[in-house]
């Protein structure tokens, strides 16, 4: 029997789908039943990834304008048009490293490091959202999910990240608002034309981070716990099906409680 959960045959494109959280979308949707196309940088592990769920993969740099209308060609052009679209990927804390050495102070962050994070997180978003939202669109509807962080609502907890081999960076907390934002706006937008556009916003995910860090971490938290990759699929597969088909504009936030406090 077809649940409003289902989707089967629903066609998805996920971008970013190689890192901690995008592999584990990758196989929620590959699970799901959804017709199924992956994205992301070349030099990622994206086309072994599809090999081994037995879906589509196409390569995409979501800073170049002209490959994220490639990778939404292609997979417009595998599929027969789009009904919902992931976009992931996002930088993480190790590439923005400066000189192999821990991020430093705000007031000495490079303007370099600042847009480096923009282009991907906020930009990358955009481009991504204008060309799979246009295929959605032309298709008579369907999901646009844009992946920001509970960073983008509530500011880190510094105390937490000192004496980490990592920080976390201004830029990060920025773009990921910004996500939140055009989330909102394109909800407006696309409203009449069927296509719903809503932010995913995870808290915290363990990924092999010093101990140290998980317990603070976890202490802030009412669960007493970082999140695992697969506690967010379940918020990204109701997005995506037809059970959120009165949700749009809205940030659904998958934080273990910590907003809560």
């Amino acid at each position: 029997m077809v649940t409003p959960f289902d989707l089967g045959g629903k066609r998805i494109l996920l971008v970013g789908a190689t890192g901690i959280l995008g592999a584990e979308f990758a196989r929620a949707l590959a699970e799901s039943g959804a017709s199924l196309t992956l994205a992301d940088l070349e030099s990622s592990t994206v086309h072994a990834l599809g090999t081994e769920l037995g879906v589509g993969a196409v390569s995409i740099d979501v800073t170049d304008e002209a490959s994220v209308a490639e990778a939404v060609a292609d997979a417009v052009a595998a599929h027969g048009g789009l009904d919902g679209v992931v976009s992931n990927a996002a930088i993480t804390s190790e590439a923005m490293m400066i000189d192999g050495e821990s991020f430093p102070p705000f007031e000495d962050y490079p303007l370099a490091a600042w847009q480096r994070t923009l282009d991907v997180n906020l930009t990358g978003t955009f481009l991504v959202a204008r060309e799979a939202g246009r295929a959605i669109k032309h298709a008579g509807g369907g999901s646009v999910v844009l992946t920001s962080s509970v960073y983008g609502v509530i500011a880190p907890d510094h105390r937490i990240y000192h004496g980490q081999p990592f920080q976390s960076f201004p830029g990060y907390s920025a773009s990921k608002a910004g996500v939140v934002g055009l989330a909102r706006w394109l909800a407006t937008w696309w409203g009449e034309d069927g296509v719903r556009v809503n932010a995913l916003s995870p808290g915290g995910i363990t990924s092999g981070q010093p101990k140290e860090f998980v317990d603070r971490y976890s202490a802030r938290t009412p669960l007493g716990r970082m999140a695992m990759s697969q506690d967010i699929s379940g918020a990204l597969l109701f997005l995506l099906s037809d059970a959120s088909s009165y949700c749009t504009g809205q940030n659904l936030i998958i934080d273990g409680g910590l907003t809560a406090w």
